[in-house]
């Protein structure tokens, strides 16, 4: 499996807060074969983001995790129709969300593509065009940042 394609993208996502989110990214890491748990891994993130935002500022968040729950690492992207709280850096509410789930394994993984992705979301450009390209731009963006 990919480690991030066209697959791995939900577009609109209606979600009321956090926690939505993390449902309908759960449901689709299930859907894609990367999880069996949902609710599993509904808690992993929420234990993560307990240790720290995720939020990076400008409207994008990163959650991530290191799982027993994840079978294969795997990015996802998700555009939300609507921003939620997330208590980010910049106290700004969030839009954009790009999840990283890895194996418990997996945490050389796992922090070289936290890295990677970092270092783009503080250029403005990059941000806007993960806000305003279409997904298969999106797409090809993102797998030009994690390879």
């Amino acid at each position: 499996m990919a480690l991030f394609d066209s697959t791995h993208t939900l577009d609109a996502v209606d979600a009321a807060d956090q926690n939505a989110v993390f449902e309908a990214l759960a449901t689709k890491a299930v859907e894609l074969g990367v999880a069996a748990d949902a609710s599993a891994i509904v808690s992993d993130l929420h234990e993560r983001e307990a240790e720290a935002s995720t939020g990076f500022g400008n409207g994008v968040a990163v959650p991530h995790t290191k799982s027993a729950n994840v079978s294969t690492p795997a990015i996802l992207f998700a555009r939300l129709t609507a921003p939620v709280e997330w208590h980010a850096l910049d106290d700004a509410p969030v839009d954009t969300v790009i999840n990283i789930l890895v194996p418990e394994s997996g945490s050389d993984t796992h922090l070289q593509l936290l890295a990677k992705l970092a270092r783009r979301l503080v250029h403005k450009d990059f941000v806007d065009h993960l806000k305003g390209d279409s997904i298969e731009d999106v797409c090809a963006l993102i797998r030009g940042v994690v390879g």
